[in-house]
């Protein structure tokens, strides 16, 4: 019966560096995962702001030329009505 001869100390030493490499490639990964996502919403909420505010100048833009295209009136003074004489 062949015996299996045990593995020497450096492979294990080795193994376990590999893991704790491994490891923290796993955590790096993740962390540039979640900037990304935390980049791509930062990003999403930026351009609906800009669309809000390029909806809102070409509202008042409109506003603006509605009130440009009529005529301007000023209002008449309103006469006084005679007082209700007292009999």
């Amino acid at each position: 019966m062949a015996q299996s001869e045990p593995e020497p100390q450096e492979s294990q030493l080795g193994d376990a560096l590999l893991d704790a490499v491994r490891g923290s490639l796993r955590i790096l990964g993740g962390m540039v995962q979640m900037a990304a996502a935390m980049t791509r919403v930062f990003a999403v909420a930026v351009l609906k702001a800009a669309t809000a505010a390029e909806k809102a100048v070409q509202a008042s833009e409109v506003e603006e030329q509605k009130s440009d295209s009529e005529p301007k009136t000023t209002p008449r003074p309103r006469r006084r009505r005679p007082a209700a004489r007292e009999s």
